[in-house]
């Protein structure tokens, strides 16, 4: 491609796909919160809007696709390569305005939606592998598990020292977000990380000075997470 960016058919799909995961989370929303209490929490805050989830997903599912380079990694990538990347995305793009509002609202990572979420990428990852002509699958498929393999160490430091660290569903979540930036560039996750990492601090710097305290202060790192996967993917290919 002349402009470097994905074939205009599987951004179609990514925005589709997403937004059909989209309306599902949203007709749903009690079934996967599971928690009467949080959901009471949810409704009343204006941050939780089932339509402008739905489109954000749409949006982030179609920029992500339209901005996929064809270049390093992906030079060898075909049309089922493409498909597969177009459902990751689109899957990934679905649940993010999602899994970010409930975190920053009630503090949790749904399983509900993250269990699913990862079902999806680790089966596209894996179809990817056995009938795509791509090497971003296997990396996709490595980086993920070390991502996960990170940070529940991470989480288990944290348990054993009685410090704050992160959730288990961060410790989940982390397959995704380590594991779709590597199929944009080996070196994205690495971006990611120092994102994730830079967008906690200055939430936990707010949240501390609102506070007052430091000790007090406890932040949802999902969204931070998200953030930082989504900025590393697209910013990955270009900076690194």
């Amino acid at each position: 491609m002349d402009i470097g960016v994905l074939h205009g058919w599987p951004i179609g799909v990514s925005a589709v796909f997403s937004a059909g995961l989209g309306i599902l989370l949203a007709s749903s929303t009690s079934w996967w919160l599971a928690d009467d209490a949080h959901a009471a929490v949810l409704a009343k805050t204006r941050l939780y809007r089932p339509l402008p989830s739905v489109i954000l997903g749409i949006v982030l599912a179609a920029a992500a696709a339209l901005l996929f380079p064809d270049a390093g990694v992906a030079t060898d990538i075909g049309s089922v390569d493409r498909l597969l990347l177009a459902l990751s995305l689109g899957a990934a793009a679905a649940a993010t305005p999602y899994l970010a509002v409930v975190d920053i609202v009630v503090h949790r990572l749904p399983d509900r939606i993250v269990y699913p979420l990862i079902g999806i990428e680790l089966l596209t990852f894996i179809l990817g592998q056995l009938l795509g002509k791509s090497a971003i699958w296997a990396l996709g498929l490595i980086v993920g598990g070390a991502g996960v393999l990170l940070f529940g160490v991470l989480y288990l430091s944290g348990r054993v020292m009685h410090a704050r660290t992160m959730g288990l569903g961060d410790v989940k979540l982390a397959f995704v977000v380590f594991g779709v930036p590597s199929l944009f560039s080996p070196w994205a996750p690495a971006l990611v990380f120092i994102i994730m990492m830079f967008i906690a601090g200055i939430a936990a710097l707010l949240a501390a000075a609102a506070k007052r305290s430091l000790k007090a202060t406890t932040i949802a790192f999902g969204p931070a997470m998200l953030s930082g996967m989504w900025f590393g993917s697209v910013l990955g290919p270009i900076l690194l």
